[in-house]
């Protein structure tokens, strides 16, 4: 995650859609996908990407009960993401090697993370604050690493990088839901091309 520097959030409603997404991202560049378990099916599409896609690396968003952790873990689930610091979530995640990026927002939350172990975490929401906002936060807390969520896209995405985040996560920026309802996952491959080459801009 932190050699690509690009999480792509695949946030959609159809398991197969869902997988063609993320396929489709894979094959423009994409190295790290992650799928929410807002789709209910979320374990088997982890599950198929990691079959398919062995050179990927693939978590799990959203994940906020011990059952949504379990079920990500038998599917084979990389790395995980959760909305808040959960720290029960993060024992489990830590009992089974598995890495798990809490969401934090505050100082006390970023405190609350380290102090748990979390070697990452996610900066959500990551706008309107701003990459000023992220930088503030690692004043007190060097030694946070940092990967804004919300509102992140191939535009901002390079200030998020040069304010200290070690990777950048993106959702409908490069997975917009409606448009690969409509016109096929395919939309996604320029998206993701157009936010690979900023971050490498």
């Amino acid at each position: 995650m932190l050699a690509a520097r690009l999480v792509g959030i695949v946030r959609l409603d159809d398991l197969e859609l869902t997988v063609a997404a993320a396929e489709a991202a894979l094959g423009a560049g994409l190295e790290v996908v992650e799928v929410t378990f807002t789709l209910p099916s979320a374990a088997r599409a982890i599950e198929r990407l990691r079959r398919d896609h062995p050179e990927a690396v693939v978590g799990a968003g959203t994940v906020r009960r011990p059952s949504e952790l379990e079920e990500a873990a038998a599917a084979g689930a990389q790395f995980l993401v959760a909305p808040v610091i959960n720290p029960e979530l993060l024992e489990s995640a830590h009992l089974r090697a598995l890495p798990m990026l809490p969401g934090v927002f505050s100082a006390s939350e970023i405190d609350l993370g380290l102090r748990l172990g979390a070697r990452l975490m996610k900066l959500f929401p990551a706008e309107p604050a701003g990459p000023a906002y992220l930088a503030s936060m690692l004043q007190p807390f060097p030694e946070a690493r940092l990967v804004p969520t919300g509102g992140v896209a191939a535009a901002n995405a390079a200030g998020y990088l040069r304010a200290g985040a070690v990777a950048v996560a993106m959702g409908s920026s490069i997975f917009p839901a409606r448009r690969i309802a409509g016109e096929g996952p395919g939309v996604v491959r320029p998206l993701v091309q157009e936010a690979l080459a900023a971050l490498a801009g």
